[in-house]
């Protein structure tokens, strides 16, 4: 699934035309981004890939073994990108500032699932909500509702 988006950003370098991506390719930069998150720390606990799967689940309404597909082809292809921005760059085509919201508040999801936030997930956030043109309230205020998700849990 990575070769597709790898095409689409090849055809976004040669000014070819493109057509608007479709689901499964939003749905795998997503994952993407959160497995980015669950692996930095070069550890990968289980509780992150749980969050992970049931983030992927529960937000784009998958079935159980759709998510968890889609998060072993994450986790397996994490190390094809060549850089962040090949991801940001489509969500900043995609999403509007809600999705953008979501996404990174998910990311924290993953971040805190161990009970903890390591300094390289924490500036791994910040570069994708920088990269994305996340208003800094809204960064803030994702962090704050995931530790508050947390809790209930």
């Amino acid at each position: 699934m990575l070769r597709q988006i790898r095409k689409l950003f090849e055809q976004i370098g040669n000014s070819e035309d493109i057509e608007k991506h479709d689901a499964s390719d939003i749905r795998m930069i997503s994952a993407a981004l959160l497995a980015e998150v669950a692996t930095v720390d070069q550890k990968l606990d289980a509780r992150e890939r749980e969050t992970l799967v049931s983030l992927l689940q529960q937000h784009y309404r998958l079935e159980a073994s759709a998510a968890r597909e889609l998060v072993d082809e994450a986790l397996e292809q994490r190390d094809n990108a060549t850089s962040l921005y090949e991801f940001t760059q489509t969500v900043n085509q995609e999403f509007d500032e809600n999705d953008k919201y979501l996404l990174v508040r998910q990311m924290w999801q993953v971040a805190l699932a161990d009970g903890q936030i390591e300094p390289f997930e924490e500036h791994l956030i910040r570069r994708v909500a920088d990269l994305i043109y996340l208003p800094h309230g809204l960064f803030t205020r994702a962090r704050a509702e995931a530790r508050e998700m947390g809790k209930l849990n």
